[in-house]
Formats: C-alpha cells, sequence, structure tokens
C-alpha cells in the first residue's frame, strides 16, 4: 500500500489525467486494490487476484453491450472485489441471467491460461492462481441475489434464493467472514423484496385506481356549476377515513399471515391522502383567476393548475403501468430458455469445481 500511496502522489499529473478519463475510476481503484493486496499478500499474489476479478468484470460489460445494455466502468473496492453498475434495467430476468453468466464464464476463461503455465513449467503459484479463479467464480455461483447465481436462477425461480440464503448463512457461520455476512445481509433484504412484491402490486393496483379516478375528476370540474356538494363529499371522506385509521391503525399486522388486513388499511390511507389532496386543489383552483382568450368571456382559457396537475398524475400513472408490468411479466421464461439456463449453469458450477479440486490437489502436493 506504501507503494502505491508514493507513486500516487509523486504522479498527482496522472491522477489529474485518469479523473477525465471514461476508465479513470477504473485504473485508480485497481491500483488502490493492488497496492492493498501486495501490501498483504505480496505483488505476485495481487496481480493475479485482480487480473481474476477484471477478467470477471469485463465479462459483464461484455455481456451487457450484446445485450444492448450500457453499465459503469468497473470500480475496485479492496478485499471485496469490484461491481459494475447497469443503467438501466433489463427487459426481464432472463436478460439480467445472461448479463450475471457473463462474469463467471469469463472467469473460467481467465484462469485456463495458468492451468497450461502449471503443466508446462510446475510452478505451484499457477495453482494458486487456478484455485482462486475457480473460487472466486464458483463463490458467485451461490444463487443468492445480489450475486450472478442469484440473478442467473432467478429465471427458474426466485424461491431458490432462500435455499441459497441458507447455504450462505451456514457459510458466514463457519468462515466468520465480514464479506460474506455483508452479502448474506443483502442477499436477506433482496429476498424479502421479491417476496412481498404480490402486496405491494396490490397496493399499485390501488394507487393506479385512484390516481385514474382522480384524473377524471379534474377533467369533469371545469363543467361544474357549484362545488359545494363535491366539498362536502370529500370532507366526509377524509373524516370517515381518519376514524378508520385511528381504529385500526396501532395493531401490528404479521407479513403474510395478515396482508389482506393491510392492505385494507393502506388503501383507507390512501383514500384519506387522496381526498385531502383533492380538496387542496379545489381549494386553490376556485381561487384562481378566469382567463379568457381575445378578452372573449365565451372561450374561457383552460386552467393552467388543473392542466398540470393532469399532466403530472398521467406520468405518474405511466410509471406505475410500468412497474406493474414489470411486476407480473419479469420473470416470465418459456421453459426452453429454462433448460438453458439450468444446463448452463449446472455446466459452469460443475466446471469450476472441478478446476477448484485440481488447484486444491497441486497445493497440497507442493506443501
Amino acid at each position: 500500500m506504501g507503494i502505491g500511496v508514493f507513486l500516487l502522489a509523486k504522479f498527482k499529473w496522472v491522477l489529474a489525467l485518469l479523473k477525465w478519463t471514461k476508465f479513470g475510476g477504473t485504473l485508480v481503484t485497481m491500483m488502490v486494490s493492488l497496492g492493498a493486496y501486495a501490501a498483504l499478500y505480496g505483488w505476485k499474489f495481487g496481480v493475479a487476484i485482480v487480473y481474476l476479478i477484471f477478467v470477471h468484470e469485463m465479462g459483464h460489460v461484455v455481456a451487457a453491450k450484446r445485450k444492448g445494455i450500457e453499465v459503469s466502468p468497473a470500480f475496485f473496492i479492496p478485499f471485496m472485489g469490484a461491481f459494475i453498475s447497469m443503467k438501466q434495467m433489463p427487459r426481464d430476468a432472463a436478460t439480467e441471467a445472461y448479463l450475471a453468466y457473463g462474469g463467471p464464464l469469463a472467469g473460467l476463461i481467465s484462469f485456463l491460461p495458468a492451468v497450461a503455465l502449471y503443466e508446462w513449467t510446475g510452478e505451484p503459484f499457477w495453482a494458486l492462481v487456478v484455485f482462486l479463479g475457480a473460487m472466486i467464480n464458483l463463490f458467485n455461483l451461490i444463487p443468492v441475489s445480489p450475486l450472478d447465481g442469484g440473478r442467473i436462477v432467478s429465471v427458474l425461480s426466485t424461491k431458490i434464493w432462500l435455499i441459497g440464503l441458507i447455504l450462505l448463512g451456514v457459510y458466514a457461520f463457519i468462515s466468520h467472514s465480514p464479506i460474506v455476512v455483508f452479502i448474506f445481509i443483502i442477499g436477506a433484504f433482496s429476498w424479502w423484496n421479491r417476496a412481498r412484491e404480490s402486496y405491494r402490486g396490490g397496493l399499485l393496483a390501488y394507487e393506479k385506481r385512484k390516481l385514474t379516478e382522480f384524473r377524471k375528476e379534474l377533467l369533469r370540474w371545469p363543467n361544474l356549476i357549484s362545488t359545494w356538494e363535491l366539498k362536502q363529499s370529500l370532507i366526509a371522506q377524509i373524516e370517515t377515513a381518519r376514524r378508520s385509521e385511528e381504529e385500526n391503525g396501532g395493531r401490528r399486522l404479521i407479513p403474510f399471515l395478515q396482508d389482506e388486513e393491510k392492505l385494507a388499511r393502506e388503501q383507507v390511507r390512501m383514500d384519506r391522502q387522496f381526498a385531502e389532496r383533492m380538496l387542496a386543489l379545489l381549494q386553490e383552483w376556485e381561487y384562481e383567476p378566469v382567463q379568457y382568450e381575445d378578452g372573449d368571456p365565451d372561450k374561457p382559457i383552460p386552467s393552467h393548475l388543473l392542466t398540470d396537475e393532469v399532466r403530472k398524475t398521467e406520468e405518474v400513472i405511466a410509471g406505475v403501468d410500468e412497474e406493474l408490468q414489470r411486476y407480473r411479466t419479469y420473470y416470465e421464461a418459456p421453459a426452453s430458455v429454462k433448460w438453458k439456463v439450468l444446463a448452463a449453469y449446472l455446466l459452469l458450477a460443475g466446471v469450476l469445481s472441478v478446476f477448484m479440486l485440481y488447484g486444491h490437489r497441486i497445493m497440497e502436493l507442493h506443501r
């Protein structure tokens, strides 16, 4: 690490140049990671581990480009690996699985030269490279989101994530690794969010219904002769919803077991919020001066307040529609695709397991 700090201090102009290049973050974080690994394990190990991680991430980048998905350059984090971020969501889980598979597949290819180098030179260091490469990529195939394995098996069923979580939890307990514990926590959140999508889908469907009613009501207002009855109706709705919330709001509900009751409670809350919003807008609209085209009282100009509100509501409806569509179709895939994904996943996991055992056996022989 000291060498890395010295170089960065002496070559500040290089840093300034890298900051303005597309891959500046990748190069800087790669150098920092290399320095960290080299300080603890030696420069050969540092170069090997950074190389293996870099090729793995480039596999994701290449897969993303093949699918037309823009991603960020790789960003290294010492002792935790590296990551890239997608600048747009894949259209479905099958596409996401393709992107995820690219990493471990490239990772497999990355250490194959080390197999040939060991067979040629007999140098045990190359066996270590094989073992590390296989282990890193095999670990990434654990079926837990956000690991690559979890994103691959999501095409088959996200229920597999729970099995992966159990396996990862056992490994975290045995290894006491902070990184594994961190991944377990992220994986638990991912599984929980997926398990709650059905409930959130119900909430979104009701929100869309309320938004559609809200837009329809706004379009009706310019034709009203009087707003008195509408005001009284909105006030009554607000009071009814508040009483219901006071009566039922204090009791905690158990997720999954009491989702219907929880959904009904959230619907009452939405009823109140939309009624309050509509009442406030109605009062503001009443005080808005009416404007006429060319001063002609028979040609009133549509209210900017209502027009803007309708536009905003339509944008929100479009967003809710998009999210609902994702909930309904994102994880759907033909049976043929599922079989291909399963076969590719098991084959890659099997090959990586063989190479990990190969590297481990050679290192044992050279002890």
